[in-house]
């Protein structure tokens, strides 16, 4: 089974090649010129101790470790 990262590759070549792309945007849209955006998904943050986390938790709920807070831009 391929992973994530593979297929965004593809999609990307797919995308870069303009008369698929603009086959595909028509097929999806109805409309000529339309460009579909492909959403990639960012990785759940996980503990240490392999406990999935929301993103802001200031411990985690399954062993109780001091999260590092998440950085602030």
């Amino acid at each position: 089974m391929p992973d994530a990262g593979s297929i965004q590759k593809k999609m990307n070549q797919i995308q870069s090649s303009d008369s698929i792309s603009n086959l595909f945007g028509q097929l999806v849209s109805g409309k000529k010129g339309y460009k579909a955006v492909i959403e990639v998904a960012k990785p759940l943050p996980k503990c240490e101790c392999g406990q999935l986390l929301e993103g802001n938790e200031k411990f985690c709920p399954e062993c109780g470790r001091a999260l590092s807070s998440p950085k602030s831009k």
